[in-house]
């Protein structure tokens, strides 16, 4: 994102922005000119000529109104294309980096910091070309006046330059904060309110509400923060700019006993004052503003930077996997410890432990999630020899199973067309196809991730199905059946243990029967 962005996204309408944003300051100086000239008909008593000055001064005052209202309108329009175009290239960014992000940083930078730049640099743009229009037309016309007036003009523009320098740094610092907190507000947001049910039944509303107004107070503090630099840039610039509309009327009231300029001038002074000040605020302001966001545009446009295709030329299928040495430690000091483990191709292992062994972190681990301490996780094919695994041949099956807001059939297939042939067959593999009768729409039934309108159960069983179609060569099940009852669990597990698959199943309490039907267990010790 940058200026030359800006303009990219549609050149003709930026352009007839950009005009307009050129005629309504020159309108605004044209007007003053008139108002001059009309001062100078009245004394001279010429009524026709006045009512011909009133009629085109009001016209100008109308079209420049009309002009300024269709600048909004290009100038939002141009932002909001900008906008769409820079969420395509960032939700592409995340997708395409293979890191995994936190979904309240993600949507601090798809919302907020993208508004923060349009309210902070494209909305400025309109106002540093006014003040930039304004300052010419007015030094154009006071050097057609009087040389002593250009040179007080000369004075304040010199002056307006130096201003931004003075809260630069801290605006940019105030901006980047605003920023940062909402993040950390988002994310206190996300962690506490997800749980909200167990606050609720532990009654425990106290904490929540001191924790979200903590959070609350700290982007508010960052906002006023900001909020005081620009007011003082604002203060300073009004300071000198009170200081030299002064020195210009005591000037152009001499000028006037000296006859060097009309009466009408005298009167006028006044709107040079004005516009004089106006400019050096939307000069200085903007300028200041659009480089306080630079930095933050910055990280926006590395976010939104194409990421180079990584070659998979030198990946194989995994078939199997081993640990050695495997160790864990977490900055609260503890640590997880992993036997060797290996598993073959076509296993199918009953993964089990004690309470906080670290079963679901092994997980993660093996899926590159984290990063262990120690220790290092081994994939081979199926000779069993070392490979670089194709990560994408590995299905993760989570305890809390991810489902979009799309049909049931898409949810199973992801949006592969060339899988629906197979979505029923798997629906009854996995035991589902009796939840599927009871839906209005079957496998087109929508669901709704507001108002859930499928069970945990269900959930899993669309999940395992999705692990099924996609011929997965390594299936890592983290509780799958947790929400299916046991006739049920037994069901699936006889037809998803049928597969060539690699499959490690964590869970616990299971029967001895269902224990039976994997090759065999591997428990994990807490250290």
């Amino acid at each position: 994102m940058n200026l030359k962005k800006f303009i990219q996204v549609n050149p003709f309408r930026f352009y007839l922005y950009l005009l307009g944003a050129i005629l309504v300051p020159a309108l605004n100086i044209l007007n003053t000119f008139l108002v001059q000239l009309e001062a100078d008909i009245v004394l001279s008593r010429n009524l026709r000529n006045f009512i011909l000055i009133t009629v085109i001064t009001f016209v100008i005052i109308l079209v420049s109104y009309l002009i300024n209202s269709g600048i909004i309108y290009l100038n939002k329009s141009q932002e909001q294309d900008l906008n769409d175009q820079i969420r395509t290239k960032i939700v592409s960014h995340y997708y395409h980096d293979g890191k995994n992000h936190e979904v309240g940083a993600m949507q601090n930078r798809l919302t907020n910091d993208l508004s923060m730049i349009n309210d902070n640099y494209y909305e400025p743009i309109f106002n540093l070309i006014y003040g930039i229009v304004t300052m010419i037309a007015v030094l154009i016309y006071l050097i057609l006046l009087n040389w002593q007036l250009l040179i007080v003009i000369a004075l304040m523009v010199a002056v307006s330059l130096v201003l931004p320098k003075i809260t630069e740094k801290p605006l940019q610092k105030a901006t980047q904060l605003i920023s940062d907190r909402n993040q950390a507000y988002l994310d206190s947001l996300n962690d506490w309110l997800s749980g909200l049910e167990q606050i609720r039944q532990f009654l425990a509303g106290a904490k929540l509400f001191a924790v979200t107004e903590n959070a609350s107070k700290k982007l508010e503090d960052a906002t006023v923060k900001q909020t005081y630099y620009i007011k003082l840039l604002n203060a300073f610039n009004g300071i000198v700019s009170a200081l030299f509309g002064f020195i210009l009327f005591v000037l152009t009231g001499y000028l006037v006993k000296n006859g060097d300029v009309t009466v009408g001038t005298l009167l006028i002074v006044g709107n040079f004052r004005f516009y004089l000040n106006a400019s050096i605020e939307y000069i200085s302001n903007s300028w200041g503003q659009m480089k306080g966001t630079k930095k933050l545009i910055e990280e926006v446009n590395e976010t939104a930077a194409a990421v180079l295709a990584q070659s998979n030329e030198d990946e194989a299928t995994p078939k199997g996997f081993a640990t050695q040495d495997l160790e864990l430690q977490f900055p609260n000091g503890e640590k997880l410890t992993y036997p060797d483990i290996q598993v073959k191709n076509g296993e199918k292992i009953l993964l089990t432990g004690d309470s906080g062994a670290g079963k679901s972190t092994l997980f993660k681990l093996i899926l590159g999630e984290l990063k262990p301490t120690n220790g290092k996780v081994i994939f081979q094919d199926e000779d069993g020899q070392v490979i670089k695994p194709d990560m994408s041949r590995i299905d993760y099956i989570p305890q809390d199973p991810v489902v979009f807001p799309a049909t049931i059939a898409d949810n199973i297939t992801m949006f592969d067309d060339q899988l629906n042939n197979q979505v029923e067959q798997v629906v009854q593999e996995v035991n589902f196809i009796a939840d599927i009768n009871k839906f209005k729409d079957g496998l087109k039934q929508e669901l709704n991730l507001d108002n859930l309108n499928i069970s945990g159960g269900q959930r899993q069983k669309i999940v395992l199905a999705r692990a099924k179609i996609h011929d997965s060569d390594i299936i890592l099940i983290d509780e799958g059946t947790s929400a299916i009852d046991s006739k049920g669990t037994k069901e699936i597990l006889n037809n998803l243990l049928k597969s060539k698959a690699t499959i490690v199943f964590i869970a616990h309490n299971f029967s001895s029967e269902l224990q039976k039907i994997f090759d065999r267990e591997i428990h994990l010790s807490k250290n």
